[in-house]
C-alpha cells in the first residue's frame, strides 16, 4: 500500500515542480474548508481526552493546515492518547502480569488486559499521528517549509519575483 500523499505545503519539490506544488497548495487550501469550529473541544471526549485535544490544537494551530474537516481525526487522536495514558496508569498500578488459577488451582501468570488495550491504541495513534504530521519527519518537513518561507520573505529578489507572479 503506498504512503499517503503529503500536502503540497510540506513537500520539498523534488518530485514536482514549484509551480505545480503552488497550484496544489492553493487547491488544497480551497478544499480544506473553514476553521471556525476547530477550537471547540468535542464533548464526547473524557477530561483527559479534552486536555489532549486542546494541546493538539494549540501545537498545530501555528502550522495552519488544520480545518473543520480534521476535527474527527483530532478527536480520535486525543481519545487514543487518553486511553494510552489510562492503560499506563493501570499497568503502573497493577503491573504487567497478574496471576489467575486453572481448574486444578495452579497459578497461571497472564498479561494484564491493559497491555493489549495500550498496544491497540498505540497502533491507532501511530496511524493518526502520521495523518496529522506528528512524526519527527513530518515536523522536519514543516520546519524546513517555515525556514524556506522566512528566507523567501527576506530575499529581495524572491520578493520581486513573487510580486511579478501576483501581477500576472
Amino acid at each position: 500500500m503506498p504512503r499517503p500523499r503529503k500536502p503540497a505545503s510540506v513537500k520539498a519539490g523534488k518530485s514536482e515542480t514549484k509551480k505545480h506544488l503552488d497550484e496544489r497548495e492553493e487547491v488544497e487550501k480551497e478544499m480544506a474548508g473553514q476553521t471556525d469550529l476547530i477550537g471547540e473541544i468535542p464533548s464526547q471526549l473524557d477530561e483527559l481526552g479534552k486536555d489532549y485535544y486542546a494541546f493538539l490544537i494549540e501545537q498545530l494551530t501555528e502550522a495552519s493546515f488544520l480545518s473543520n474537516l480534521d476535527i474527527p481525526l483530532l478527536t480520535q487522536t486525543a481519545d487514543a492518547l487518553s486511553k494510552i495514558e489510562q492503560a499506563d496508569a493501570i499497568i503502573n498500578d497493577v503491573g504487567l502480569i497478574f496471576t489467575t488459577f486453572d481448574k486444578m488451582g495452579n497459578e497461571i501468570p497472564k498479561e494484564h488486559p491493559a497491555v493489549g488495550i495500550k498496544q491497540k491504541y498505540l497502533n491507532q495513534f501511530r496511524a493518526l499521528a502520521t495523518q496529522l504530521g506528528l512524526s519527527p519527519s513530518a515536523r522536519a518537513s514543516l520546519s524546513e517549509m517555515k525556514i524556506q518561507a522566512k528566507k523567501d520573505e527576506e530575499d529581495p529578489v524572491a520578493k520581486i519575483l513573487r510580486e511579478m507572479q501576483e501581477d500576472k
